[in-house]
Formats: structure tokens, C-alpha cells, sequence
């Protein structure tokens, strides 16, 4: 039975591969709950080691060279089951880093863009970070106006391999990213 759009679309085609992202990266970052060792919650078959992808990760969130960097298949002609359990492992390991969990478990829940009919957007905030996750539940190219912080922010996770955030935003279809915002060492000393 082929998958349908509200619109009663075949969705079997073209952005298929990003609507299942997109709603899985949505989802996961929504609610709160407390996540185990992300050593455990990843495939110890991986083509890149446990530790090795914590390192790369954890390097990833300090702003490091040599930062983990994603690799969906998306491009390069292939999607496959194993790119889409790999995009759920970041999720996974985004969702154990500390910083993260803590924004999660803890941090003040706001809509972002209420009034926005088919972007969903939210923010999560806790001890002066932040993590705002956008979403365009459309397979319509839209528009979205992205705060200054945010636009200078790290993206944490991403539909499409390649964002360029800006206050002036062109979403793609079914496109959704996670960018963290944190409090300047400097003002906190």
C-alpha cells in the first residue's frame, strides 16, 4: 500500500527519505526523557566506533576541529535503511550529550512560530542555553523568520546534510534542524 500525503499524494517518490527524518528528528527532541549511555543506544556494528563517535561528537559541540559530521546518503544516490538508522543514531547521541538531555529533561518548553500553519516550531531552554527545532511539515519550499541568536548558532542535527542558517529563511520540503545557542563562557565567569 503506497504512503499518502493529507493531499492524498503518493508519497512513495520524491521526499519520502526527508518526511521520515524530518518527523523522527521532530519527534525525538520534543519531550524529555532521560536518555541512557549513548554507547548503549547505538549499533556497536557501526562503521565508526562508540567512543570514537562520542569523541567526535562531544569535539562537535565544543566547536572542535575533527567534529563528527553526518553522512545520510542523501547525494551521493543512495537511501537506505542503514543511512536512516545512522540519522537515528545521531538523534540518539545528540539526545545523551548532557547538555542536551539537560535542555530536554528540564528546560521551559515555547512554540516558536504558533501562528506558522505547516512549519513546527519549538524551543527548549534551561541555565542559558538553548535549542530551537524547525520543521517544515510541507513538501513546499516555505519561508521562515529565524531569530538573531539562532541564526548565529550551532545546527546539532539536520535533515539536509548542508544548512546555512540566516534570520531570513528558505525551508525546504520536509526540512527540520535542531541549532543550540549557549551562554558566552566570558559573561558567565
Amino acid at each position: 500500500m503506497p504512503l499518502q500525503d493529507r493531499d492524498g499524494g503518493n508519497m512513495n517518490g520524491s521526499y519520502w527519505f526527508e518526511s521520515v527524518k524530518c518527523m523522527a528528528l521532530t519527534l525525538q527532541l520534543i519531550q524529555g526523557a532521560p536518555m541512557g549511555d549513548a554507547a548503549a543506544l547505538t549499533d556497536s556494528k557501526s562503521s565508526m566506533g562508540c567512543e570514537q563517535a562520542q569523541a567526535s561528537f562531544k569535539k562537535g559541540l565544543a566547536g572542535e576541529k575533527g567534529a563528527f559530521t553526518r553522512s545520510t546518503g542523501i547525494g551521493q544516490g543512495e537511501v537506505s535503511r542503514k543511512s536512516l538508522l545512522d540519522f537515528y543514531d545521531q538523534l540518539a547521541m545528540l539526545r545523551s550529550h548532557p547538555f542536551i538531555n539537560e535542555l530536554l529533561t528540564e528546560g521551559k518548553f515555547r512554540l516558536a512560530a504558533p501562528e506558522h500553519a505547516h512549519v513546527f516550531a519549538y524551543e527548549r531552554s534551561h541555565s542559558g542555553r538553548r535549542l530551537l527545532t524547525v520543521s517544515n511539515w510541507s513538501k513546499e519550499p516555505l519561508d521562515f523568520a529565524l531569530e538573531r541568536d539562532f541564526a548565529r548558532g550551532e545546527v546539532q542535527v539536520s535533515v539536509y546534510p548542508e544548512i546555512v542558517l540566516t534570520e531570513n529563511m528558505r525551508l525546504r520540503p520536509f526540512e527540520a534542524f535542531a541549532v543550540l545557542v549557549q551562554p558566552d563562557i566570558q559573561t558567565r565567569l
